[in-house]
């Protein structure tokens, strides 16, 4: 039996395996992996998810929300006190802050008035529904905070409280340190923006 020569040829070992410059080229287009799992940013994120869902899920009257409890919560404990210091307290950003009491205020849960040391300022205080409100919100929020620290060993829960507060507390000083900066004048931020398109040129 005659077997044709082209049929019992093995592939070019050669031609089949990719070069080294080929090698190189798929091992720099992947770089390295990101992994949400080692993400501390990402983990702080899904703890907060967490604790949003166990918030939800508790009864609460009048459907108070987990941020509108925070607030009322941070006015109860500081009657009279600013939007600054509330801002502060909160870690909720001015702009949506403002909104916040301007919503809670037509609803009648807080009152704002001038400030005794700072007319320009407002202070903000309960009304007897907002008290009512955050009565109503404490037990869901007592209810969070027993869940996350029951998700730790009994151990691990007072490091992981000094943690969070080490972290607002950087959080804090971030805030102070933007506040205190001099604002750049129109005609540095024009002279900056000029600058930058030269050395795009």
């Amino acid at each position: 039996m005659t077997v044709r020569a082209d049929a019992t040829r093995r592939p070019d070992r050669k031609s089949a395996r990719p070069t080294k410059s080929a090698k190189g080229k798929t091992a720099a287009k992947r770089g390295p992996v990101f992994r949400l799992s080692e993400s501390p940013s990402h983990l702080l994120r899904r703890a907060e998810q967490f604790a949003a869902e166990i918030f939800l899920k508790a009864d609460i009257p009048d459907g108070v929300t987990l941020r509108q409890s925070v607030l009322l919560a941070a006015i109860a404990e500081a009657d009279g006190a600013s939007q600054s210091d509330l801002v502060s307290a909160t870690g909720v950003d001015r702009s949506t802050l403002a909104e916040m009491m301007a919503r809670m205020e037509q609803k009648g849960f807080i009152v704002r008035a001038a400030a005794e040391d700072d007319g320009r300022a407002k202070s903000v205080s309960l009304t007897a529904e907002g008290r009512r409100r955050l009565e109503g919100a404490l037990p869901a929020m007592r209810e969070v905070d027993k869940a996350l620290l029951a998700a730790l060993p009994a151990t691990r829960r007072s490091a992981f409280k000094a943690t969070l507060l080490a972290l607002a507390g950087a959080a804090d000083a971030m805030h102070a340190e933007s506040a205190e900066a001099p604002k750049p004048t129109k005609r540095a931020a024009k002279a900056k923006t000029a600058k930058k398109a030269r050395s795009k040129r």
